[in-house]
């Protein structure tokens, strides 16, 4: 398991990385459109701003013994913050994100031992105060590639690629659309590690045992093509034509 000091600098390096995108950004480029559909690059940089802050919020709601929700009002209330966001001054959207991600990366390094096993409730699930870590990681390096100002997969960091892989692939089967009704066996296979996993409209195994179709290539093209943000050159062997279409994390 990673230690927790090298938890939070991986989310660190990965913040500096993303706010010295963004501060780069004039009011023209921070209004122009990010790859996301129908969000603009400050959409992007906003709903970062707020994700840090309900970090923040659930982090502090913890320490008191309390459960608040991750965004009031659930996921609307999470889009409308995004949108009364957006409508800010360019330069006030930018120190927004660079303000928010400096408090809740103070509040991680005040935390005491003991608060980090401490329970919040998402969206969609609980998770420890430490699991945070990973999804503010998660969340920041997918979105700084959302900005499409030249940050790309390719550049993630391998220990990014190499921590959240797996656990996407394992949540494929509920994500293949027409998998189960088809039967077709898929085989995935990371090139760099060699590392496979075989997947059909049920489970994900080893990579070992018979499959109708091989999609190959480095992890970080297996990992972009799972999380919504194209194939970016993956190999495609066998019965199926194309890779499917997967709906865009974030």
């Amino acid at each position: 398991m990673t230690s927790l000091g090298v938890e939070l600098d991986q989310v660190r390096d990965s913040d500096a990385r993303l706010l010295a995108t963004v501060s780069g950004l004039d009011g023209a480029r921070l209004r122009g459109l990010s790859l996301l559909p129908g969000w603009s690059r400050a959409h992007v940089v906003v709903h970062l701003a707020r994700n840090a802050d309900a970090q923040l919020r659930m982090i502090d709601a913890a320490l008191r013994g309390q459960s608040v929700e991750q965004y009031p009002g659930g996921e609307q209330g999470r889009a409308r913050e995004i949108e009364e966001g957006v409508t800010a001054d360019a330069e006030d959207i930018v120190a927004g994100l660079v303000t928010s991600t400096a408090a809740l990366e103070q509040r991680w390094a005040t935390l005491p031992e003991q608060a980090w096993e401490l329970e919040t409730v998402t969206l969609r699930f609980r998770r420890t105060v430490r699991e945070g870590i990973a999804a503010r990681w998660r969340e920041v390096e997918i979105h700084h590639v959302d900005l499409g100002c030249g940050y790309e997969p390719a550049a993630w960091p391998v220990e990014f690629v190499g921590a959240f892989l797996e656990r996407t692939v394992a949540r494929l089967p509920t994500r293949m659309p027409g998998t189960e009704e088809s039967g077709l066996r898929w085989r995935l296979v990371d090139r760099d590690t060699m590392r496979s996993w075989r997947v059909d409209g049920a489970s994900v195994q080893d990579g070992d045992g018979a499959a109708d179709t091989e999609v190959s290539g480095s992890g970080w093209q297996l990992l972009a093509w799972l999380v919504g943000r194209g194939d970016y050159g993956l190999e495609v062997a066998g019965k199926a034509d194309r890779l499917p279409d997967l709906a865009a994390y974030g």
